[in-house]
């Protein structure tokens, strides 16, 4: 017999992926390099609004994986069969409830908590999957790997102003009093060092594995540089929040998707699950892309249900409680449903080694409800509690904590401007456009201000840049429509009627509006330029009532009778019985020494109101009995 005949075959190496090394590359590790140019590309095709909107395919739709795997596995569904039938009844009940009982706010902070920890818990999960397939199981290693997910996390919200004031907004809405300034200076201080003090200690402790010829998964080193970097990437290069929000999402949703089917394609090579998970999860291509369509035609429900429903309406309220409790459970399952210790999910997994076979103790499963109930009784508590503030101080005690959110500067700007105090409304749009000088809103807005505060150059400037930026809310339309007014005020009309032009293809508002609005909306000294919005409107359009009048008026404050009266008469005559206009008419014609009209039309002023105060100033100023 031959000694290969003798010789006993050498046991299987486990391999370090957690499928493959193209897979794992493509879904898990390197994700980024495929969601980062999908997502740029989709935003800029259909806008940053509509993308915000299609993200819930993915978002909700992975929602539905975790259903799948605990209503599909029964051998799963038997071990924790109260828990999946009880929770659904219980925070179904309290999100409904909640939000169409006015506390949507409170409801939201908590679900954005147990989101972000959801977030962070996968990072932590998928990067101990890595290490214990390679068999790196020492204590210490886990904890520093958590503690850097952690810190990780946690820093790109504390030291970027924009995650600071979106998570403040959710604060405010629910009625909790925002920090000082320079407590949340020192708050960024601590992360600031204890992001320190743990990457040099997560180094070190590889770096010792690695002279000690102790196992370390490469893998695992990559996966946290692409999570939490891309994590800091969303949150801290990308301007807009919600485009951020939406970048990792998606990173987030095709990882989950993909474990998923690690999971349970190998979950059904085993007894004990349902005949539907079988089919769903078979080794074939067709199983794999049907596997996908379900889980975005459930997010589907989501995404073109709310748009289907009117805002603040009692069926758009119950949808979200509904959407709001599909959330919640997939951060509740997953807490117990995903542990690698665990020797059947190990198994699932193709861990060989190292695993324990356990059952998540049941008090873990009352802190993670306490962790839902508490925190939002006490935010419930609170709001009856707090004074309400104004809209104007909400923003500027956003300012206050996250001074470079352009954003949360634009707001209080607005803010600012709308309560005529301009000279520092200006300041902080010039601040905002400082930190992001492609928000084509700010601009609009700026040059409004810069309008209103008579710069009618820097205003035009301001409505240029807009032009330039990346369409948002319609400001390319009214941008035209402003810069329109601007340049017709000028007697530069051909160019004026360009803008125009451009303005109506946008389907922007009507430019006779808009110089209506600002001669009315400017301060009584400022003669010359409600005049100048008046006349403006005249050469668009002669017969223009509202023009006329006010014009006519403005007239009679500059002492200009003559004119005045020449206004005012084309008025009268197509509104004969407008006793403001009569009445101004009058007194036009008077000072102009025209006593015998102006009584004439005072007169016809008094038979219809004798009791007008304009009309009885008018007429002891003629000496009338």
């Amino acid at each position: 017999m031959s000694n290969s005949a003798l010789a006993t075959p050498a046991p299987t190496q486990p391999s370090p992926w957690f499928r493959s090394a193209p897979f794992d590359l493509i879904l898990i590790l390197g994700v980024p390099f495929l969601t980062w140019p999908l997502l740029t590309g989709a935003r800029v095709a259909w806008g940053a609004d509509l993308l915000t909107k299609l993200i819930l395919l993915t978002a909700t739709g992975h929602y539905m994986a975790t259903f799948v795997r605990a209503y599909g596995d029964r051998e799963l569904f038997a071990r924790f069969r109260v828990r999946f039938l009880v929770a659904p009844v219980v925070l179904l009940v309290t999100c409904v409830g909640l939000y169409t009982g006015g506390h949507a706010p409170q409801l939201m902070i908590v679900v954005a908590a147990w989101a972000f920890w959801h977030w962070l818990a996968q990072a932590f999960g998928f990067a101990r999957i890595y290490d214990i397939k390679v068999g790196s199981f020492h204590w210490l290693t886990a904890l520093l790997d958590k503690a850097l997910v952690i810190t990780g996390f946690i820093a790109a919200i504390v030291l970027n102003d924009g995650a600071i004031a979106t998570f403040a907004k959710l604060f405010q809405s629910a009625g909790v009093p925002l920090p000082s300034g320079s407590t949340v200076d020192t708050v960024q201080v601590i992360v600031t060092g204890l992001c320190f003090v743990v990457g040099i200690a997560y180094v070190a402790n590889l770096v010792v594995a690695i002279v000690r010829g102790k196992p370390w998964s490469w893998q695992k080193q990559f996966m946290h540089v692409t999570t939490i970097g891309y994590y800091w990437f969303a949150f801290t290069w990308l301007p807009n929040v919600l485009i951020a929000h939406v970048l990792y999402e998606f990173f987030h949703d095709v990882q989950y998707f993909a474990i998923t089917w690690i999971t349970c394609k190998s979950r059904v090579q085993r007894p004990g699950v349902s005949n539907w998970f079988k089919r769903m999860f078979a080794p074939t291509k067709l199983a794999a892309v049907c596997f996908v369509v379900l889980m975005v035609a459930f997010g589907s429900l989501d995404a073109f249900g709310r748009h289907n429903l009117t805002d603040g309406e009692l069926g758009e309220r119950i949808w979200m409680g509904v959407f709001l409790t599909a959330a919640l459970l997939h951060y509740y399952y997953d807490g117990f449903i995903w542990k690698a210790r665990e020797r059947s999910l190990g198994d699932d997994l193709g861990i060989q080694s190292g695993m324990r076979a356990a059952v998540v103790p049941s008090m873990r499963h009352a802190v993670a409800w306490s962790g839902f109930f508490l925190p939002l009784i006490a935010l419930l508590t609170l709001d009856g509690l707090n004074q309400k503030f104004t809209d104007l101080e909400l923003a500027k005690d956003l300012v206050a904590i996250a001074p470079d959110d352009f954003y949360s500067q634009q707001s209080l700007s607005y803010l600012l401007a709308r309560e005529r105090q301009l000279p520092a409304a200006l300041e902080h749009y010039q601040r905002s456009v400082e930190l992001n000088s492609e928000f084509a809103p700010t601009r609009i807005n700026y040059g409004a201000a810069l309008e209103l505060h008579g710069d009618l150059d820097a205003a035009m400037e301001q409505y240029r840049a807009c032009l330039e930026c990346p369409s948002k809310d319609g400001a390319h339309g009214q941008a035209n429509v402003n810069l329109g007014v601007l340049l017709l005020m000028r007697g530069q009309s051909d160019e004026a009627m360009q803008c125009f032009q451009r303005a109506r293809a946008l389907g922007a508002e009507d430019p006779i509006r808009r110089m209506l609005a600002m001669g009315a909306g400017l301060p009584p000294s400022a003669r010359d330029r409600r005049r100048a919005y008046y006349e403006a409107v005249l050469e668009l359009q002669p017969a223009q009532l509202d023009a006329l009048m006010q014009l006519g008026f403005v007239l009679i404050e500059m002492g200009r009778f003559e004119a005045a009266s020449k206004h005012l008469a084309q008025f009268c005559n197509a509104a004969p019985t407008h006793v403001p206009a009569l009445l101004g008419l009058s007194d036009a014609h008077f000072e102009s020494g025209r006593r015998d009209q102006a009584i004439t039309i005072l007169r016809r002023a008094l038979a219809q109101e004798p009791q007008n105060p304009y009309a009885i100033r008018l007429k002891a100023k003629f000496g009338m009995r």
